[in-house]
C-alpha cells in the first residue's frame, strides 16, 4: 500500500474548506428541494380542497334552484289551469303561493305581478302591499321574453322586505302567448351566507354563484361592492369557462382585489349558473411560510456555526504557519547573515579580551592572505605592524571601558605588504562571556584616493602661485603615470594658429620620440594627438602596428610604444587647448578608471594652459594699454610744447613781417629778416606735426572717398620716392566712403611712403589696399583703444628691411627715430597715429626683420555723401583800400610778448586797443568802455577762466561783441574731432601780420556793415 502523502498546513486548510462549504452547499440545497416541494405539497392540496368546495356549492345551488323551479312549475301549472291570474281570487293566489314556498328555507317570498308589474299577492303577507316591480330586470325580460321560461335575476335590495335577495321568474301567459304577469321566487342571501360559513376557507377565501353573463349573484363573506363587479372580465370568464364546465386555475390577480388566488369553478348542469371557491394563496402559504422561516434560521445558523468552527480551525492553523513560517524565516535569516558575514567585503571578527580570534569570516581570509586554520585562534596583533600592535591593548581597554570605538589600524599581509583599514568595535555578550565584535574596512583605496586628492590640490596650488608651465604639466603628466603604472604619458600645448601641436610635457617618454612628435599638424590621420585635436574627442588604438593612424610613423615602433590613446584638452568654453595622450607598451584598452582618470587629468591640463593664456594675454593687453596710456600721455606733452612754442613763434614772426614792411626796398637788411621768417616757418610746420601727434590739429571733416584720395595721391607719391621703388594700389570695388580730413589723410600717405622709402635699402615695393571691414567684440577686446563696428581698412605694406619687437614698441613715440643724427625727426609715424586717433580710427602694424611691414589702418565709414574737392577760397575782397576808422579793439592775452606784439601791430595799423593781461582786468575794461568796443580779441587758454568763458560773461552786458580766439592748439571748448564750431572766429598761433589783420579787418566790418561780408574758409598750416 503506498504512503499518503503529507499535507501542507495550506493543502490541509484548503480541503477543509473545500468540504465545509460543499457541505453548506448540500444543506441549503436539501433545505431549498424541502421547502420547495412541501409549498407544491400545500399548493395541490390547496387546489383539491378548492375542487371540492367548488363541486359542493354546485350541487348545492344546483339543489336549491331545482326546488325553487319546482316551485314555480307549480305555482305557474295552477294559475294555467284555473283560468289564468286575471280570473283568481287573490286569497286563492295567496294559498296557492304559500303552499309551495312555506316549508323551503332557501325560498324567502313567492310572489305573483299582474302584467303592469303590480305585485298581487305574496306568501308573506295578505292582503299584499301594492309593490310596482315593473322597472326591475326580471320583469322586463319577462315581459318582453315571455317565452324565455326560467330567469334569474341579479341580487337587489328587496321592497318588500328591504334585504338582499335575488329572484327566479317564469312567466304567466295568457292562451294566446300573450305576457299576463309573472310568478318569482326571492332567494335569502342568508340562507346562502349560513350554509357557506361553515366552510373553512381561510381568512380571506371566497364562496361565489356568479351567472353565466358574469353578474354576480352571491358572494362570501358578504360585501355590497362585490355585486358591482363584472366577473365577464375576468380570468375565469375570458380563459376558462369558455372551454370546460369545472376546472381549477391560479389567478395571480384576482379581479375583485388584485390578490393571488386559487380557483376552482363548476357550471350548474341546469341553471346558467357557476359556483366559485377561491382560496387566497398567501393563506394557503402563511403556515408554510413560518415553518420556512423556522427552518431556514435553523438551517443557517447550524451553517453558520459550522463556518465559525471552520474559521477557528483555520486561524489556529494559520497561526500554526505563522509559526512555522516565522521559524523558517529566522532560519532563513540566520543562514543569509552568515552568508552575508562570510561573503562581506569588510572583515567581521569576533575575539575575546586578549584580542584572540574567537570567529571572523573570509573577508579576513581574503585581506591579509592567510587560510582558516592559520587564523583561528591567533591573536590578532600578531598580524598588525609594530607601531599599531602597540596600540592595541590600550583600544581594547578603551572599548571595553566605552563600549564602543572607531579607529584607524593597519594589517601585514601575508605577503608583507601593510594594509590600512578602518575598525569598528563593540563589547557584546556571547555565552555569557564578554567578547569585542569588529567590523574591519580596507581603506587603501580611500587613502589612494586622499593621497591622489592631495597632489591635484597641490597641482591647483601650484597653479595660484605662478608655477611655470612646462612645470605644471610635468607634474600632472607624472600624477598619472604614478596613478596607473605602465602608462607613459603627454601632454601637447596647440600653437597660437590651431594647425599644429607643440611639446608641452613628457618626462618619461624619449626624447628622439618627443621630437618626432613636436609640431604634429591638427588633422586627421596625423596619429592619435592630431586626430584627437581634430576631431574634438578620444582616440584609441589598442595596438599601433597595423592601425591606419600610424601608418609609416616609425618613432612610435622605435620607441617601443604598441598602444596609445589621446584625450582633447578644451578650454572652458570648448576652444581647443592641446591633448593629453597616454601609450603603453602592450596592447591595451583603457578601463572606466583610466578613462575617469585621464579626463580627470586633461581637465587639470586645461585649467593650467586656459590660465597661462590667459596670464600671457592679460600681459599683452595691459602692455598695449600702458603703451597707448604713454601715446595719450605724450601727446599731451607734445600739444603743451607746441602751444608754448607757437606763442614764442608768434612775436618772432609778427616782428619779422613788421620789419619787412618797415625796411626800404633792397635793404640788405631784408635778406637777414627773410632767413628769420624762413626758420620761423620751418618751426612752425614741426610744431604743426606735433600738434597732429597731440590730436590738437584742426581738421576740415568731410565725407571723401579713400579709393580717390589714394587715386588722386598716388602721382605724388611716385615723385616723393626713388624710382626704383613700385608702388601697387589695389582700391576695392565700389566707392568708400570716409569721414576725414582729406589733407590730414595725404599727410598720412605721404608719411608712410617716406617711412617706406627708409625702410627699403635697394629696389622694393609699395603695396596699398583699400576695403571693408567688421570689427567684433573679440578684436575689440583684444585691442584697446577701438570700438567693434564696420571701417574702411587701408592696408599699407612694404617689403623692406622690417622691425624687430623692441622697435615695433617705440615706433609711434615723437621723436623716436632709428635712422641717422640729422636724418629725421621721429614724428613721421607719431603723426600718423596722431591723425588716426583724431579720427577715431585705429593703427596696428605686423613685421618682421627681413621681412618687411604691413600697416593696417581702420577708419570709421561715413553716413554723408561723398564731398567733392574744390579750391580753397581765398580772402580777397573788401580788404584793399579799406580804413579802419577809429574802431576799438580789446585785447587779452597772457603771454606778454604775443601781447606787445599785437597790440604795436593793431595800433600801428590805425586801431584803438585796450590791453589786459588777465580776464579779470578784460571786465574792469569793458565795464569802464565797453560801448566803444568794437571786438574781442582773445586767447584761449589763460588763468581765471578761459576766453570762450569770459566772451560769454561779457555777452550777457554786450550781447553785440564780437570776438576773435587766438591760440596755439585747439581747445574742446569749441572745437569737437578738431572741427571748428559753426560761427567761431579762430585764429591759430603763429601767424603772420597779414592774418591777423585781414580777420580783425573782416570780423569789425560784418559787425558794422553786415552787407559787406566776406567769404572765407580757414585751411590750417
Amino acid at each position: 500500500m503506498l504512503p499518503l502523502p503529507e499535507l501542507t498546513i495550506a493543502q490541509f486548510k484548503s480541503r477543509i474548506r473545500f468540504f465545509v462549504v460543499l457541505l453548506i452547499i448540500a444543506v441549503i440545497g436539501i433545505l431549498a428541494w424541502h421547502i420547495d416541494s412541501e409549498r407544491n405539497a400545500i399548493i395541490t392540496a390547496a387546489e383539491l380542497q378548492s375542487q371540492g368546495y367548488s363541486r359542493a356549492l354546485s350541487e348545492h345551488a344546483g339543489s336549491a334552484f331545482a326546488e325553487a323551479d319546482r316551485a314555480l312549475r307549480e305555482v305557474v301549472n295552477d294559475i294555467a289551469e284555473r283560468g289564468g291570474i286575471d280570473h283568481i281570487e287573490r286569497r286563492t293566489l295567496f294559498n296557492i303561493i304559500r303552499r309551495q314556498g312555506g316549508d323551503t328555507p332557501q325560498i324567502g317570498s313567492i310572489f305573483l305581478t299582474d302584467r303592469s308589474g303590480i305585485m298581487v299577492v305574496n306568501s308573506l303577507e295578505f292582503p299584499s302591499k301594492q309593490i310596482n316591480v315593473s322597472d326591475r330586470e326580471y320583469f322586463i325580460f319577462d315581459r318582453d321574453k315571455p317565452d324565455t321560461g326560467l330567469f334569474i335575476s341579479r341580487p337587489l335590495i328587496s321592497r318588500l322586505v328591504n334585504r338582499w335577495r335575488f329572484t327566479m321568474t317564469r312567466p304567466l301567459t295568457y292562451p294566446d302567448g300573450r305576457f299576463a304577469g309573472l310568478a318569482a321566487v326571492a332567494f335569502e342571501i342568508n340562507y346562502f351566507h349560513r350554509f357557506y360559513t361553515s366552510i373553512s376557507l381561510g381568512p380571506r377565501g371566497k364562496v361565489q354563484l356568479i351567472r353565466t353573463d358574469g353578474s354576480p349573484l352571491l358572494s362570501e363573506p358578504f360585501t355590497e361592492n362585490a355585486f358591482a363587479v363584472d366577473f365577464k372580465r375576468s380570468a375565469l370568464f375570458r380563459d376558462h369557462l369558455g372551454t370546460t364546465q369545472s376546472g381549477t386555475f391560479h389567478d395571480n390577480k384576482n379581479i375583485e382585489d388584485q390578490s393571488p388566488r386559487i380557483v376552482s369553478y363548476h357550471r350548474l348542469s341546469r341553471f346558467p349558473v357557476v359556483a366559485v371557491v377561491s382560496l387566497h394563496r398567501d393563506d394557503i402559504l402563511t403556515p408554510w411560510k413560518r415553518k420556512v422561516t423556522y427552518e431556514t434560521a435553523t438551517t443557517l445558523g447550524l451553517c453558520l456555526a459550522l463556518f465559525l468552527l471552520m474559521q477557528l480551525l483555520l486561524r489556529h492553523l494559520d497561526q500554526l504557519q505563522a509559526t512555522q513560517n516565522s521559524l523558517r524565516e529566522q532560519q532563513e535569516q540566520v543562514r543569509i547573515k552568515a552568508a552575508q558575514i562570510d561573503s562581506a567585503n569588510d572583515a567581521i571578527l569576533l575575539m575575546d579580551t586578549d584580542g584572540r580570534l574567537v570567529h571572523f569570516n573570509n573577508a579576513l581570509c581574503q585581506m591579509i592572505g592567510y587560510d582558516q586554520n592559520e587564523l583561528q585562534g591567533a591573536l590578532l596583533h600578531d598580524f598588525e605592524p609594530p607601531e599599531f600592535a602597540a596600540r592595541l591593548v590600550p583600544a581594547i581597554s578603551s572599548i571595553m571601558e566605552h563600549g564602543e570605538a572607531i579607529f584607524e589600524s593597519a594589517y601585514l599581509t601575508k605577503r608583507g605588504a601593510i594594509l590600512p583599514v578602518e575598525v569598528h568595535a563593540r563589547t557584546m555578550e556571547s555565552e555569557g562571556t564578554k567578547r569585542i565584535l569588529s567590523i574591519v574596512r580596507d581603506i587603501s583605496e580611500r587613502k589612494h584616493s586622499e593621497l591622489r586628492e592631495q597632489t591635484r590640490l597641490r597641482i591647483l596650488e601650484e597653479m595660484a602661485t605662478g608655477v611655470d608651465l612646462s612645470e605644471l604639466l610635468t607634474n600632472i603628466v607624472r600624477f598619472v603615470e604614478q596613478e596607473r603604472k605602465g602608462l607613459l604619458c603627454s601632454i601637447s600645448i596647440a600653437d597660437e594658429t590651431g594647425q599644429f601641436l607643440r611639446h608641452g610635457a613628457a618626462p618619461s617618454l624619449p626624447q628622439f620620440y618627443n621630437k618626432a612628435v613636436d609640431g604634429v599638424r591638427i588633422a586627421e590621420g596625423m596619429g592619435c594627438c592630431g586626430t584627437a585635436a581634430h576631431r574634438r574627442q578620444r582616440v584609441v588604438v589598442e595596438d599601433v602596428d597595423g592601425d591606419p593612424l600610424w601608418k609609416g610613423f616609425r618613432p612610435v615602433s622605435e620607441a617601443g610604444l604598441r598602444a596609445c590613446w589621446s584625450e582633447p584638452v578644451k578650454s572652458s568654453q570648448g576652444e581647443l587647448l592641446g591633448t593629453f595622450a597616454c601609450y603603453h607598451r602592450e596592447r591595451h584598452a583603457p578601463d572606466e578608471t583610466e578613462i575617469q582618470l585621464i579626463e580627470s587629468a586633461a581637465h587639470l591640463a586645461s585649467i593650467a594652459i586656459e590660465r597661462f593664456k590667459s596670464e600671457e594675454l592679460k600681459s599683452q593687453l595691459e602692455a598695449q594699454l600702458h603703451h597707448v596710456q604713454k601715446i595719450e600721455a605724450i601727446g599731451q606733452l607734445a600739444g603743451g610744447i607746441a602751444h608754448d612754442f607757437n606763442n614764442l613763434l608768434t612775436p618772432i614772426i609778427g616782428y619779422a613781417d613788421m620789419i619787412q614792411h618797415k625796411l626800404p626796398e633792397g635793404d640788405p637788411l631784408s635778406g637777414k629778416v627773410n632767413g628769420i621768417t624762413a626758420a620761423a616757418f620751418k618751426a612752425r610746420d614741426l610744431t604743426q606735426q606735433l600738434l597732429s601727434f597731440g590730436r590738437k590739429q584742426m581738421l576740415d571733416m568731410k565725407s571723401v572717398d579713400l579709393n580717390q584720395v589714394l587715386g588722386n595721391f598716388q602721382d605724388i607719391l611716385r615723385r616723393t620716392i626713388r624710382e626704383n621703388i613700385t608702388i601697387d594700389i589695389r582700391l576695392a570695388s565700389g566707392g568708400i566712403a570716409i569721414w576725414a580730413d582729406r589733407g590730414q589723410i595725404e599727410q598720412i600717405l605721404l608719411n608712410l611712403v617716406v617711412n617706406a622709402q627708409d625702410a627699403i635699402s635697394g629696389n622694393g615695393m609699395i603695396l596699398m589696399e583699400t576695403g571693408h571691414v567688421m570689427l567684433d567684440n573679440e578684436y575689440t577686446r583684444l585691442h584697446p583703444g577701438v570700438q567693434p563696428g564696420p571701417y574702411a581698412l587701408l592696408d599699407f605694406s612694404d617689403n623692406g628691411c622690417g622691425m624687430n619687437d623692441e622697435t615695433l614698441s617705440h615706433i609711434f613715440e615723437p621723436f623716436f627715430t632709428t635712422k641717422q643724427v640729422g636724418h629725421g625727426t621721429g614724428l613721421g609715424l607719431a603723426t600718423v597715429y596722431g591723425i588716426i586717433k583724431q579720427h577715431e580710427g585705429y593703427i596696428s602694424v605686423k613685421s618682421r626683420v627681413g621681412e618687411g611691414t604691413t600697416f593696417s589702418i581702420y577708419l570709421p565709414l561715413s553716413r554723408e555723401p561723398i564731398t567733392t574737392t574744390s579750391a580753397d577760397s581765398v580772402v580777397t575782397a573788401t580788404t584793399d583800400g579799406a580804413t579802419t576808422g577809429e574802431r576799438t579793439i580789446l585785447v587779452v592775452e597772457d603771454n606778454e610778448m604775443v601781447r606787445t606784439m599785437t597790440v604795436e601791430l593793431l595800433e600801428s595799423s590805425g586801431y584803438r586797443v585796450l590791453v589786459a593781461d588777465r580776464p579779470s582786468a578784460a571786465v574792469e575794461l569793458m565795464n569802464r568802455y565797453g560801448n566803444s568796443v568794437a571786438l574781442l580779441v582773445s586767447d584761449v587758454i589763460m588763468p581765471e577762466m578761459s576766453g570762450q568763458e569770459l566772451h560769454e560773461n561779457l555777452l550777457e552786458t554786450f550781447p553785440d561783441l564780437k570776438v576773435l580766439y587766438i591760440s596755439g592748439y585747439t581747445n574742446e571748448l569749441f572745437v569737437h574731432r578738431g572741427m571748428l564750431e559753426e560761427g567761431v572766429n579762430f585764429l591759430q598761433k603763429p601767424f603772420t601780420t597779414e592774418k591777423l589783420l585781414k580777420e580783425v579787418q573782416r570780423i569789425a566790418s560784418e559787425a558794422e556793415e553786415p552787407a559787406n561780408q566776406l567769404s572765407f574758409k580757414l585751411n590750417p598750416c
